[in-house]
């Protein structure tokens, strides 16, 4: 069997003031016809993905980048083709689009993506878009609920939108207690909380938002164990656990240590080159974890990762507060 050609793509996730996502409609002789997705097209010979998604966007659109950012880099394999889909952020742009081709338009919020039909190779990227830059993963005092949660509420008011529960001191029940006033309390500002164990951990919380694995325990699994409205995270150290988390249809991994840690001094940091080079062909969002603060968050994303995952930066800075 011949090897499969790689055909490159540039994709545009285009915002408007509003905050509301342009996508298109595939006309229905096409592949996937009648499919919504983010506009784009191949890349040409010797063109530079940035030269690629204006050409597109204009000959499309009608619209002239004029800001834009790489998001997240996808590989997908068809039966005949390699698709690799290389999807910026176009944050700014001048014109007003409208089809060229004759393709539907439509401005959409994050919150109606799920109304549409994507081609599959598209839903990497709708997590990109939906999860935010930084992970914020809790830490002590898990044992005085009153304090533990006065801190995350701090984090919350803060801006921080996503939550691993981690606290593995508890015993179940004390750990159900604490998850039960967390889930209300980052419902209340708007966040996501993910639990760090078993997916039967749902079966007790439905309302919690997903499942943050260990690579350890994602081994367990040869398909996804949870329902895909809730959020799969797997934590990763390695290509292999990164390709597991991918095996079991992942929604995001998290890859560390990237820099050296206080708690973890005898781990040996990957570095930004190795984690860059790790991520780099993965189809799923990848947080860096590990030495990670606030100051890091472009620097995780120049590398290919979603944003920075971390518990001394992000949940013990609220000790001040």
């Amino acid at each position: 069997m011949g090897k499969k050609s790689v055909i490159q793509v540039a994709v545009g996730v285009i915002r408007n003031d509003q905050g509301e996502l342009l996508i298109t409609q595939r006309h229905g002789h096409q592949h996937q016809g009648g499919c919504w997705e983010f506009p784009g097209g191949k890349i040409e010979l010797n063109e530079l993905v940035e030269q690629a998604l204006q050409r597109e966007l204009r000959e499309e659109l009608a619209i002239e980048v004029v800001q834009a950012e790489p998001l997240i880099m996808i590989p997908f394999e068809y039966p005949e083709y390699h698709v690799v889909l290389n999807v910026w952020q176009v944050m700014q742009f001048s014109g007003d689009p409208a089809g060229q081709e004759g393709q539907p338009v439509a401005w959409v919020s994050e919150a109606q993506l799920v109304e549409f039909t994507f081609p599959e190779a598209n839903r990497a990227i709708i997590s990109a878009i939906q999860l935010p830059s930084r992970y914020m993963i809790t830490g002590k005092p898990a044992d005085e609920p009153e304090r533990f949660l006065q801190k995350l509420e701090s984090a919350l008011v803060q801006g921080i939108k996503l939550v691993q529960l981690r606290a593995k001191g508890l015993d179940d029940d004390a750990f159900l207690q604490l998850a039960k006033r967390a889930l209300s309390l980052c419902h209340q500002y708007g966040a996501k909380l993910l639990l760090n164990g078993d997916p039967s951990l749902l079966e007790v919380l439905p309302e919690a938002d997903g499942i943050q694995l260990s690579s350890h325990h994602s081994t367990a699994f040869d398909n996804r164990p949870i329902a895909l409205d809730k959020l799969l995270g797997v934590s990763c150290h390695t290509r292999e656990q990164l390709d597991q988390a991918v095996r079991i249809n992942a929604d995001f991994a998290l890859l560390s240590p990237v820099q050296a840690t206080a708690t973890h001094p005898d781990d040996k940091p990957l570095g930004w080159s190795r984690f860059s080079s790790l991520v780099a062909d993965v189809p799923i969002p990848v947080y860096a974890l590990g030495g990670m603060d606030a100051s890091l968050e472009n620097k995780a994303r120049q590398h290919g990762g979603q944003g920075i995952a971390a518990i001394s930066a992000l949940w013990n800075a609220q000790s001040q507060s």
